[in-house]
């Protein structure tokens, strides 16, 4: 049975591939970058239509779709890109995994897809489809596949915000985007211990899901490997985080939040939207909570790792 993992060359997809290698499977990687992660056959696809979508598939094929256009401000600045990768693309790649009676197709979207009730632990039906370029992208693209014609198996995955990289067990871990996001996170996890030492205070902002991204591709893993269809999941901890909580854990002290030095900092912010001009500064001080409480019971799912023991370093310092 073959995996087929489209998007290989990004931060998820070069990390499912070496995950499926390492479990012993067959691998083919997709993506428009000449070579592939490790242990896979590699296609390369410069520009996707009909004809090149068509021979990437065979029976019996396992699909993720993994590829997207995953920042919420290149979305903004690039709707049309936004709509042809987030939306178009996983379409066609669907109609061609099912011409080729491909066993499953399963497309990796985002909790971003849907604006949950403010500081609701939210489910996979709660909350109004995402206004926003990217959001509204992952959301379209859901309801069409659900609602598609195909006979072979689909279903939706939204992890929450993913951190880490994989290792697999013979120690090694991304070469490409997986490890430059991991390096940035390393950045990002010494400025917040940094702060932490400096100063008493962040600005207050809502509360966030996480998950690690070994635990999102167990999941991956488990929604392909069971009967399920047309079915959609979220994988998130079950421990939520905000800028405070984060500075504290990754510090070692006790951090306040401050909505005084919140609202200073989100004037201009502010001021744009005014005149009409959108950014997501606003919102940080929303709180987006999510529960992975029915792929859990039906799956058996379990998030093992937290974020916290990340920011600690507990994972091992990179």
């Amino acid at each position: 049975m073959r995996w087929v993992v489209v998007g290989s060359s990004g931060y998820i997809g070069e990390a499912l591939c070496r995950y499926l290698v390492a479990a012993g499977f067959s691998v083919c990687s997709v993506s428009r970058q000449p070579f592939g992660p490790g242990g896979v056959s590699h296609r390369q696809v410069e520009n996707y239509c009909p004809d090149t979508c068509a021979e990437l598939f065979s029976a019996g094929d396992r699909v993720v779709f993994a590829a997207g256009l995953s920042s919420a401000r290149d979305c903004r600045r690039h709707p049309a890109r936004a709509n042809e990768v987030n939306y178009q693309l996983p379409l066609a790649i669907l109609q061609a995994a099912e011409s080729a009676q491909a066993e499953s197709f399963l497309y990796l979207s985002s909790v971003k897809a849907v604006v949950p009730p403010d500081g609701e632990i939210a489910g996979e039906w709660a909350g109004e489809p995402a206004p926003d370029v990217y959001g509204n992208s992952k959301w379209r693209a859901e309801q069409k596949l659900l609602a598609s014609g195909a006979t072979i198996r689909v279903n939706i995955l939204r992890p929450a915000a993913v951190y880490g990289e994989y290792v697999s067990s013979a120690g090694t871990s991304g070469r490409g985007a997986e490890a430059v996001k991991a390096k940035r996170a390393y950045a990002w996890r010494q400025r917040f211990r940094a702060w932490g030492q400096l100063f008493p205070w962040v600005p207050a902002t809502g509360w966030r899901s996480f998950v690690a991204l070994e635990d999102l591709l167990s999941a991956i893993y488990l929604v392909v490997e069971s009967n399920s269809d047309r079915e959609t999941f979220i994988a998130a901890e079950p421990q939520f985080y905000d800028l405070a909580r984060i500075a504290s854990v990754a510090s070692g002290r006790r951090i306040k939040s401050s909505r005084f030095g919140a609202a200073v900092l989100l004037v201009p912010a502010r001021l744009l939207a005014l005149v009409g001009v959108k950014t997501g500064f606003l919102d940080v001080q929303r709180s987006e909570l999510y529960s992975s409480a029915r792929i859990k019971n039906a799956l058996n799912w379990r998030a093992n790792r937290r974020y916290s023991q990340y920011l600690r370093g507990l994972d091992g310092d990179r």
